[in-house]
């Protein structure tokens, strides 16, 4: 899980929008299956759902560094290319919109 962490966070490879988990398993050297697999079993989570927190936690820094950033840049800037898939992926994860978290 270590090593997947790195290929991620190494140059913030969690906002590239379309990342895949094919992606990070042919720079590991390893299969699809068993990057899913490591997910699974060490987050409890799928791999779309470990990419929506890393860029949900950065969607955060940057509203907070930056209250006056327009949503719809955030958006771009954290990975998402859907103003639907960020306010509701934002929610599921903080529990909050991105505009009540920031009022």
């Amino acid at each position: 899980m270590q090593r997947i962490c790195e290929v991620i966070e190494r140059d913030e490879q969690y906002l590239t929008p379309r990342l895949k988990l094919s992606d990070i398993a042919a720079e590991l050297g390893v299969s699809v299956t068993a990057i899913s697999d490591c997910i699974g079993s060490q987050r409890n989570c799928t791999f779309a759902q470990l990419i929506a927190e890393y860029r949900v936690r950065y969607a955060q820094q940057l509203l907070a560094d930056n209250p006056d950033m327009k949503l719809s840049t955030v958006m771009t800037k954290s990975g998402f290319t859907s103003e639907t898939t960020f306010y509701r992926t934002f929610k599921a994860v903080t529990g909050q919109s991105p505009k009540a978290t920031f009022k």
